[in-house]
């Protein structure tokens, strides 16, 4: 069971961090979904080129206004609900296909784990940026083709970790016990493996999230994004007008900044509380 008081000053500073930007997300979505829309057609922040690049707190604006007179405020909360919808579908996902090649790779022999290995081996190889770039080109942007670019250049490091666990695992005996009385793969695998990995695993998925707003973001930069309000696409645009409207830049750096940070600190957080070793150093 996880207790609070065994959390170092870093992991309690990460979790209000995330606190909080989960309390904007919920709160912008119940406002896109049922205050000003619905779910079927949830509200966007409305272009008014009248209010073009409004300064913070000029004419009741927080945050002042975009190119395209929107709200910064809502444009940069719609871009949280996307970041954070990409970010956990591409991890999750990277997840479940890791630990599942992870443990065929410690399990089996032959040509299936000869065929992983150098799959995994050769997405390694090249840069994972420059693979999405090349899948996003070919499927184009959306959604659902961002995901599955992230997805392919993701997963091979999940798969890696798995891998290590898994073989860790095996080899204890415990499990030959469970293996020597006939326990099935898939009982084997659904019982007792997952369990023993996935307090690492959990660990690198909360890293990972971080890593792929950021990876998604790049791609927004780029051109190559699923929607105008990824924070990588609204940088590009507010790139344009740094001189002239520097808050555009600040503000949706420093909100980006402030999420992947809160990640990273709850994820060495999450180190040192499954780690006995790194708690009895830092205690």
């Amino acid at each position: 069971m996880f207790s609070w008081s065994n959390f170092n000053k870093e992991v309690k500073i990460g979790f209000s961090i995330l606190g909080l930007y989960l309390i904007w997300a919920i709160g912008w979505l119940f406002y896109s979904l049922v205050l000003k829309g619905s779910f079927g057609r949830p509200y966007l922040p409305q272009t008014d080129i009248r209010r073009e690049l409004f300064r913070p707190f000029q004419d009741g604006l927080v945050l002042g206004t975009d190119i395209y007179g929107r709200s910064l405020l809502e444009v940069i909360s719609s871009g949280l609900i996307y970041s954070l919808g990409v970010a956990f579908t591409v991890s999750l996902s990277c997840l479940a296909i890791g630990v599942s090649v992870g443990y065929l790779t410690a399990r089996k022999s032959g040509f299936i784990r000869s065929f992983l290995d150098t799959l995994t081996n050769l997405i390694f190889v090249f840069p994972s940026i420059l693979i999405a770039i090349m899948i996003m080109s070919v499927l184009g942007q959306s959604f659902w083709g961002l995901v599955f670019a992230l997805v392919v250049t993701g997963w091979p490091a999940y798969a890696r970790i798995a891998r290590g666990e898994a073989l860790r695992v095996l080899g204890l005996s415990y499990v030959e016990s469970a293996k020597a009385v006939g326990m099935g793969e898939m009982r084997l695998f659904l019982k007792v493996v997952i369990p023993a990995i996935m307090p690492v695993m959990l660990i690198h998925l909360v890293l990972g999230l971080g890593g792929v707003i950021i990876s998604e973001a790049a791609l927004g930069f780029l051109g190559l994004g699923g929607s105008e309000y990824s924070w990588g696409a609204l940088l590009s645009t507010a790139k344009s007008v740094l001189l002239e409207a520097p808050h555009l830049v600040v503000s949706i750096s420093f909100t980006m900044a402030g999420l992947i940070i809160g990640l990273n600190l709850c994820g060495d957080g999450l180190r040192d509380y499954f780690d006995p070793h790194s708690r009895k150093r830092k205690g």
